[in-house]
């Protein structure tokens, strides 16, 4: 039977919400388990010395949706003409083959030694953890080399919507970190070496099983020798990609600036904390990623195929369920923050939970407005929108410095880290309405508004529980059933529109029809 497009956004909301939840309980387990094993000091170290790569990543990730972007846009543009949308996809596909075989090859030519320069002479790092720190850096640099040219197969997954597949390898492979976290944390020793090395594995198998299954399935994934060098495509590629550079490598100024930063004026410790904090943002991320992964593709063909209220519907759609998906998590652990690092951590490092709190919020500011941010990168008209988001992101740095000078303490960093993010958020939202007329009053009033009574009133609702009970693990049962218990019921009632009800409830019917069958 043909999968139609809606039902196809269904089944990959569905898996990759699965997917994302045993995430979430991988993490606890696995970051728990590893900071045990690793010790304060190495898993800081193991943090810092991962986050130089970003460099490299975060150029993987610009040149991964650009990619997908002009992939999605082909085939929406082909849906009246499947043989030139075809040609014109597999022109794509050898286009960023091209850039993802060559340029990995120069960033790690020129960004290893740097790393390696950084390690010896710049990072605080005890003398004797400096050889494991380069076996860290050397582990991350190989596996993000053969994850970016692996990109043009990965895309072709995203852009044709097979997500689910995507869900089978990423789930398997969590699993797997969560048996060898406990391994390290059973059996103590030197483990950062090994850690690193497992990790690397562990990134590059089910790249190499991805790129074999893109050439098996998908007839766009064919090497074609005169695409290779094809100039017209490879400016359009490079000009897209340039704009999303710019804006990724000022958010990354951002971020790792801050990361480095920290290790400088406060130590390795209390990178432990913001990486940790970092982890707990990861588990929460991963719900609402799960649900842009699926409506990205849908809403980029939609663009290219010039259905631009079908588009906005789903822009609109991104934005609210991929917050409501990350409060089903933030809401409970929030009001129970300081008891649940507790019981998670046992010993956490100094400043976690501030931190924690920090980052929770950031992570909010950023996700309620994603979909904005997708129906612009869809339409390709971001030009102006990186020049001035760029320009917020690059402005943080320096205020961070600043309120370090002047003797503010890591929590005066992730409150810089906030404000940033709510200026991003707001600089979507106009240029959606501006480039697109995706209007902000409609956001207004059917994500912001609908939210925020949502956090006020589960909030209000979650925090009774501390009115006469102590802190401890009934407590924390008891708020998250009281805030889940109310959450679903005003969702429904409050925040989903007409249309998004009869949506969810026809896919309901569908698949309960199909499980119990007919009486």
């Amino acid at each position: 039977m043909k999968i139609t497009e809606n039902r196809r956004i269904f089944l990959n909301i569905i898996f990759t919400y699965g997917r994302s939840l045993l995430a979430i309980v991988g993490t606890l387990f696995i970051s728990r388990w590893v900071l045990m094993a690793l010790g304060q000091v190495d898993y800081g170290l193991f943090g810092v010395i991962g986050g130089m790569i970003v460099f490299v990543q975060f150029i993987n990730n610009v040149l991964a949706g650009a990619t997908a972007r002009f992939y999605a846009y082909s085939v929406g543009e082909a849906k009246n003409n499947i043989e030139q949308g075809l040609d014109n996809c597999r022109k794509w596909f050898n286009t960023a083959l091209t850039i993802h075989t060559v340029l990995p090859l120069f960033l790690i030519i020129i960004g290893y030694p740097i790393g390696k320069w950084a390690i010896f002479n710049w990072l605080t790092i005890p003398p004797e953890r400096i050889e494991a720190c380069l076996w860290v850096w050397r582990f991350t640099c190989f596996s993000s080399f053969i994850a970016m040219v692996n990109v043009p197969f990965m895309a072709m997954f995203t852009a044709k919507q097979y997500i689910v597949e995507l869900t089978v390898y990423s789930m398997l492979t969590t699993i797997l970190n969560i048996i060898f976290a406990y391994f390290m944390a059973t059996h103590p020793g030197q483990w950062l070496t090994k850690y690193a090395l497992w990790m690397c594995m562990m990134s590059i198998i089910p790249q190499i099983i991805i790129c074999v299954r893109a050439n098996y399935i998908f007839k766009e994934c064919k090497i074609v020798w005169q695409y290779l060098g094809n100039i017209l495509y490879l400016k359009k590629l490079g000009s897209y990609a340039g704009w999303q550079f710019l804006g990724t490598f000022c958010g990354l100024l951002r971020t790792q600036g801050i990361s480095l930063l920290i290790n400088k004026a406060f130590g390795p410790r209390v990178n432990a904390s913001m990486h940790i904090a970092h982890q707990v943002n990861s588990g929460t991320s991963t719900l609402a990623s799960a649900l842009l992964t699926a409506f990205s593709p849908a809403i980029t063909t939609a663009c290219g195929a010039k259905d631009y209220k079908r588009m906005t519907t789903l822009a609109f759609g991104a934005c609210k369920f991929s917050t409501l998906l990350a409060l089903i998590f933030v809401l409970p652990v929030s009001l129970e923050l300081p008891e649940v690092i507790r019981i998670w951590l046992q010993n956490p490092p100094p400043f976690t939970v501030g931190l924690c709190y920090l980052m929770l919020t950031y992570y909010i500011c950023d996700v309620w407005t994603t979909g904005n941010m997708i129906v612009i990168n869809a339409s390709g008209k971001i030009k102006e929108y990186h020049i001035v988001l760029s320009a917020i992101s690059v402005f943080t740095l320096p205020v961070a410095i600043l309120a370090v000078y002047l003797g503010g303490n890591v929590y005066s960093i992730g409150a810089i880290l906030v404000f940033a993010i709510m200026l991003n958020s707001a600089g979507r939202i106009y240029f959606a309405q501006k480039l697109l007329n995706m209007s902000a009053v409609r956001w207004i009033r059917e994500v912001m508004i609908p939210v925020l009574f949502l956090i006020l009133v589960c909030g209000t609702i979650g925090w009774l529980p501390h009115l006469w009970l102590s802190s401890g693990i009934v407590r924390i049962i008891l708020t998250t059933i009281l805030v889940e218990f109310i959450f679903f019921p005003l969702t429904w009632l409050f925040v989903l529109t007409t249309d998004e009800k009869f949506f969810i409830s026809s896919k309901i019917k569908i698949y309960k029809g199909k499980t119990f069958g007919k009486c």
